[in-house]
């Protein structure tokens, strides 16, 4: 018999209240204040008893014999599980927050960094954000404009309905009309990370050989940045960590190849993996989210958020999952508006 089946309706309500009560005070949590903010009508003996019985199965330790109850990663799991059975509703309605905001082209770095600065400062974490692999996408299409004598931008739209824009400076009179046409016969079907130098070279005018590798290189910025990343600052100023787990964390944030490794390993989103669960050695006081967006049904990226253990589980999954949603609704409309 599972230890977890000998957990009933009452000894549940408890063990919710404590690790909510220990998530906001962040101190043990005694048998009189479950009774003093719960509905609970039972006497203290019967907290006291249904507490040492959570202890018994691994939800709750007490520091001491005097103290109260704090939760484990076991106790954690049990209120996560709890409050996404509660959060099916609000996830639901998320996805359909605002479909009618107005949506627009934009360059792709901004949209998603702006996502992931907006994410970090309402979860209080640190966020990593997977960006789209661009090398693979089309390129449909080079607008180019006259800014000022001699000074132009060149907006690239790929097929997800992005944009790259590129200023650049000529020292010589150019064509503008001539040179989008010939910006798009070399262009126009090619992936990003097919582009080389020998795709200007018969057709290029020498004058703008510049261009053409200014041009290359800022398109393949995004291939060799995949990740963006921020909020440490944000996570460590908020709570009390010391050296050694900063510097295990900053290690962790820094290197692309474990990142990959371990949005790799998560195959379901949205995921919570909460202290040891995630098998990060030296990571045990932290938690971390993970949830995707989409062009339609087909992923773009994964987005992961790294907090404090002891933190509100039900406000991040909302967060995460409204931004998320967001981006994947702007990825669909955009992508849908260029393929018109």
């Amino acid at each position: 018999m599972r230890r977890d089946a000998r957990v009933n309706e009452r000894q549940k309500k408890i063990l919710y209240c404590v690790v909510r009560e220990y998530i906001i005070t962040k101190k043990p949590v005694s048998s009189e204040h479950v009774l003093n903010v719960s509905n609970l009508s039972c006497s203290a003996a019967t907290v006291r008893n249904d507490l040492r019985k959570l202890e018994y199965l691994g939800y709750l330790y007490q520091p001491h014999t005097s103290a109260g109850r704090i939760p484990t990663d076991k106790g954690f799991r049990f209120y996560v599980d709890e409050t996404l059975k509660l959060a099916k509703d609000y996830a639901q309605r998320s996805h359909q927050i605002n479909v009618r905001y107005p949506l627009t082209y934009g360059d792709m770095e901004r949209i998603l960094e702006g996502a992931a600065i907006a994410l970090a400062r309402m979860t209080k974490g640190a966020v990593v954000l997977e960006k789209p692999d661009t090398g693979r996408l089309k390129i449909l299409r080079a607008i180019v404009t006259p800014i000022t004598k001699n000074h132009y931008l060149i907006s690239v739209v790929t097929e997800l309905g992005l944009m790259k824009f590129i200023p650049f400076r000529s020292f010589t009179d150019v064509d503008h009309s001539m040179l989008e046409n010939l910006l798009n016969r070399l262009l126009k079907g090619r992936s990003i990370d097919s582009l080389t130098g020998e795709v200007f070279e018969s057709d290029w005018d020498e004058s703008l050989i510049d261009l053409s590798e200014q041009l290359i290189s800022s398109l393949k910025d995004d291939l060799r940045n995949s990740m963006i990343k921020f909020g440490l600052d944000v996570l460590i100023s908020g709570e009390t960590f010391n050296i050694d787990e900063i510097r295990n964390l900053s290690r962790f944030l820094s290197d692309d190849g474990l990142l990959k490794a371990f949005m790799d390993r998560v195959q379901e989103v949205p995921a919570v993996f909460i202290g040891s669960e995630h098998g990060l050695q030296g990571l045990e006081r932290f938690s971390i989210f993970v949830d995707s967006y989409r062009k339609e049904n087909e992923p773009m990226g994964k987005i992961v958020v790294v907090t404090s253990k002891i933190i509100k589980y039900e406000e991040i999954m909302n967060v995460l999952t409204y931004v998320t949603s967001r981006l994947t609704e702007y990825f669909t409309v955009v992508t849908r508006e260029v393929e018109r």
